[in-house]
Order: structure tokens, then sequence, then C-alpha cells
């Protein structure tokens, strides 16, 4: 009888262990890595998508540090720095005293650098628009600059722009004190999508020397920046000012990283 009783007395607590097993949440699993070239959606292994060529590309870091003439040897000179990654050649135009003289240069050690020969007329008047065309390469984007060449400095000094949580886009530097007009900041991005590359051009003016720049950006271009593919570039130019004969300079910098 009492061997009875405890058979039962043990049969039902195992009963009740099962039941509160049943009843206790399963632990969860990791779940195993997908195979390469796939990605995990809503817990199921898929294809990833295929990706723009555009995203394939970095941006050229273009800058123009500086474009000056030499009036008695009637050459131009300039050095535009640009990324590390970059080959090949930039096409180069010089359109001064109604006069446009086309040439190359090559892009070596993170690069333009070049001196060329220019007419008297252009030379004697010692400013004109200049502008850079570097056409990218297997892994550089293209990139094209237009601003005055001259020999007054800008002075340019361009503080790295940041994006704020709340979407202003804000920055500030300085310039040369006879500078006027407005210093214009480019945001560069691939769109995750379409592989195309959006550029969104913001100007400030230049006050005694200074500029800010505080703009909100649109919930569109805040999206477009969200989805992107790769890193958020920034271009800070003052294109030159005539009546001082002033050059036009450029700086680059990278606001946000890799998606």
């Amino acid at each position: 009888m009492k061997r009875s009783l405890v058979l039962t007395a043990s049969l039902s607590l195992a009963a009740l262990v099962a039941v509160l097993l049943s009843l206790a949440p399963a632990q969860a699993q990791t779940p195993a890595a997908c195979p390469p070239g796939q990605v995990r959606v809503n817990g199921y292994c898929q294809n990833k998508p295929p990706v723009p060529p555009g995203c394939e590309k970095l941006t050229a870091k273009l800058e123009i540090a500086r474009a000056t003439f030499n009036r008695r040897a009637r050459t131009l000179s300039i050095l535009a720095p640009i990324t590390s990654l970059a080959s090949g050649t930039a096409n180069i135009q010089l359109h001064a005293a109604r006069i446009r003289r086309n040439f190359t240069a090559p892009v070596a050690n993170s690069r333009i650098r070049v001196t060329r020969s220019i007419t008297r007329a252009q030379a004697n008047l010692g400013t004109g628009i200049l502008t850079v065309n570097y056409p990218g390469d297997a892994d550089t984007r293209l990139q094209v600059v237009r601003l005055r060449a001259a020999n007054t400095p800008a002075d340019l000094e361009v503080t790295r722009p940041v994006l704020t949580s709340g979407g202003f886009l804000q920055g500030s530097g300085t310039v040369s004190s006879r500078a006027r007009g407005v210093v214009r900041t480019q945001l560069e991005f691939v769109n995750g999508a379409t592989g195309e590359t959006n550029t969104t051009q913001f100007k400030s003016t230049i006050s005694n020397g200074r500029y800010t720049l505080n703009v909100q950006l649109t919930g569109i271009l805040r999206a477009l920046i969200a989805a992107r593919c790769g890193t958020v570039h920034s271009y800070t130019l003052f294109t030159g000012y005539l009546p001082r004969r002033m050059r036009g300079e450029m700086e680059s910098f990278q606001v946000l990283g890799s998606q």
C-alpha cells in the first residue's frame, strides 16, 4: 500500500514538472548565419539585392588649394589635392581674356599639380575662370569644380560641417576680410537605390570675413541620406572675387561615415 502511494506521488510529480516545462517559454536560439551573398529578412535568408554601380565608387575629395598666374613666364600653376585612390588625368580649362585654353594634367600622389603656358593676354589679365574636370576611374567618382584663378589668396579656413540629430547642417569658417559674396557648402552622397550621385548646395553670406551655416534639411533629403550607400561628403568653396582679383579656394570633409 505504501509502495503504491509512493509510486503514485512520483508519477504525479513527474507529470507536474512536464506541464510546467511545457508552459515555460522556449529559450531563444541564435539563428544560424546566412550563407555568403545572403541576408536575413524576417527570419529567413534571402539573396542580397544587387548593388547599384555608383555605390562601388568613392568620392574624389577634390580640393583647389592654388591656381595662380606668372605674368613674366606666361604660365598658370595649379595645385589640387585629391583622394589617394584617384588615377588617370584631369581635363582643365582656363577661360580668360576671351580665350579658352584647354589642357590635361596627370593625377598622381594624391594631387593634381601642373604648370602650363598660357597666352600673353591671359597672363597680363591675371585672372580667369578655371574648370577642373576629373572624369573618375574604376574606384573613384567623377567631379567637376569651377572657380576663379588669381594670385590674391582667399585664405579660406573651414571647420568640418556636422549634421545634427535634428537634421540641421551646421558649419562655419573664415575667409579674407576683403572677400565679398557667399561661401557654398555642397553635400554629396550616393543614392542607395539608384547609385546616382546626389549633390545639394547651400549658401552662407560672408560678413566681416566670416560665414556661418545652420540650415535644416528637408525630410526627403534626410530620408535619402539615411538610405544612402557609402559616406556623406561636404565640399566648401569660395568661388573668388573679381574686383580684388581674389582666387577661389575649396576644402573637402567627410560628414557621415558609410552605412
